[in-house]
């Protein structure tokens, strides 16, 4: 049961034999943050015992947070006992439908947020690539049915407590000098407050360096300054809307050191209350350090927003899949950053599972622990009876700029079994073959299940199912070497390498089987 500071709009969340009372407390200890000096309406105290749990916060969004939070400690038994004060490390925690492919549906996009509501996510922008009216039909207004959408995700985003920001890119096409392009961008953009937006982005990634229009080199000389002009006049004119309209900007330059000239004189020389996307020191940098963005801010002015290329597998890495979990970014980034907000994956069910690492390293980066962050998300989605059946699978699918251990617990049977091949022990090998087997077929059983997320992992599942019959396969040796055996082994080693989903790599199925023959 649930009482107290509107309960019942939370009743329905939160099904449990406990007592919560939820209190409602304005005060510097519900409101400020000892660790960042901010004051947060997203601060709560939990006081838990044996059978009644108080809620202490300043409103609504802390107290969804708060039964979030009670939520997801239930779901791990018995909650433990005591007094636990909790606020956000990074004030911006969020995701960016920002790849290139085929752009989510809206059932995705709701699917998605609540879930990232739930873990304590703050934001989500949208700018899918593929989506005509942000980017090649920048000038075009949203026809009625596509605006309706729009405006339920705005709906649905103030209803779970997520900044929605909108974004366009209009850098492939606009004539920057030209006031009518101009006139167009405010036009649209009006079009997009008419549905309640009120956080904008304006994109200028992903387009060429130099200026293409014989009016813009006259105007401005240079790109940057085109820029300049274009973020400080659209600024403008977002506060005649409303005073509190909010800015994001993605510059054409949003990697490397950020000392460079033309990210520096932007960021110098644009407004310090506007944001400016980065990606750190790569495109999809394997970490974010604390001295880089201390870096950045020494060069622009701002702290960087993060826009982290992770998990996002579009353009040379599409046959990749990226699951695991956040790693490589500084305990201590939230001090030097706005925040960080995490670019998707055209797979809105794979991309949950690494989002809610995100949310848990942006909530506590200081406590975050990877992998217990890892195998939680993967109960999200998949439920928490399936998670150890499914490991064996996704221990292969942690290949990524990350630089993470791919198919760590593979190889490391394979370690294990090349020792029993060199100490000449048969059956010591072939037992342990036979329990990866027993694993892997376990998470092949699985696999078959009807979840979502199994269905967009179907070509990285179609190349498992080879792996566990080749292995099946290669037991068989140990009852000797036919040739008929052999065949086989040598057409499945065939089938598997010429798949190009990409999961165990690095290993010679041929020589390894040949050498298997050779102790037989």
């Amino acid at each position: 049961m649930i009482k107290g500071f509107q309960s019942e709009k939370f009743n329905c969340l939160f099904p449990t034999e406990y007592n919560i009372f939820i209190e409602k407390s304005d005060t510097e200890e519900t409101r400020r943050c000892e660790k960042t000096h901010r004051v947060t309406d997203e601060k709560y105290i939990l006081e838990i015992s044996a059978d009644e749990i108080k809620i202490l916060c300043s409103g609504k969004k802390s107290a969804f947070y708060a039964l979030c939070d009670i939520k997801e400690r239930f779901a791990n038994g018995k909650p433990q006992t005591g007094r636990f004060v909790c606020s956000p490390s990074f004030r911006i925690r969020g995701y960016i439908e920002g790849f290139y492919g085929e752009p989510w549906t809206f059932e995705k996009r709701l699917s998605v947020m609540k879930l990232m509501a739930e873990n304590r996510m703050n934001t989500v922008y949208y700018a899918p690539k593929d989506d005509d009216y942000h980017r090649d039909l920048w000038r075009e207004k949203y026809p009625p049915d596509a605006l309706e959408k729009l405006a339920g995700l705005v709906e649905f985003a103030g209803k779970n407590y997520m900044d929605f920001h909108w974004c366009i890119a209009p850098g492939l096409s606009i004539k920057y000098s030209d006031e009518n392009e101009f006139s167009l961008l405010v036009e649209k953009t009006k079009q997009l407050c008419s549905i309640g937006i009120r956080n904008f982005g304006l994109l200028l990634d992903d387009i060429s360096s130099e200026l293409v229009f014989e009016e813009d080199k006259e105007k401005y000389s240079e790109t940057v300054n085109a820029h300049i002009d274009l973020i400080e006049r659209y600024y403008a004119a977002l506060k005649e809307i409303d005073a509190g309209i909010s800015l994001t900007v993605c510059p054409t330059l949003y990697h490397g050191s950020g000392t460079e000239y033309y990210i520096s004189k932007l960021g110098k020389d644009i407004s310090p209350e506007i944001n400016i996307f980065w990606t750190g020191r790569d495109i999809c940098s394997r970490e974010l350090t604390s001295f880089e963005a201390l870096k950045f801010i020494e060069g622009t002015n701002h702290k960087p927003l993060y826009w982290d290329n992770y998990p996002v597998n579009d353009c040379a890495m599409f046959n990749e899949m990226h699951l695991s979990p956040i790693i490589n970014r500084d305990p201590d980034l939230w001090k030097y950053s706005a925040g960080i907000i995490s670019n998707c994956m055209e797979y809105a069910e794979c991309s949950k599972i690494p989002l809610i690492t995100f949310a848990d390293y942006l909530w506590d980066s200081e406590n975050y622990n990877y992998d217990s962050s890892w195998k939680k998300a993967i109960g999200q989605v998949i439920g928490r009876e399936n998670v150890e059946s499914f490991m064996p699978f996704a221990d292969h699918l942690r290949t990524s700029c990350l630089k993470d251990e791919n198919s760590a617990e593979f190889f490391a049977a394979v370690g294990r079994m090349e020792t029993e091949f060199r100490n000449g022990n048969k059956s010591g090998l072939y037992s342990i073959m036979r329990t990866l087997s027993e694993k892997m077929n376990i998470s092949r059983e699985l696999l078959k299940k009807d979840i979502p997320l199994f269905a967009e992992l179907s070509k990285w599942i179609k190349k498992f199912n080879i792996a566990c019959e080749l292995i099946n396969k290669v037991i068989q040796l140990e009852n000797g070497a036919d040739e008929k055996l052999l065949a086989e082994i040598d057409s499945l080693a065939g089938e598997y390498e010429s798949n190009p989903a990409r999961l165990t790599e690095d290993i010679n199925i041929r020589a390894e089987v040949r050498k298997l023959a050779k102790l037989n």
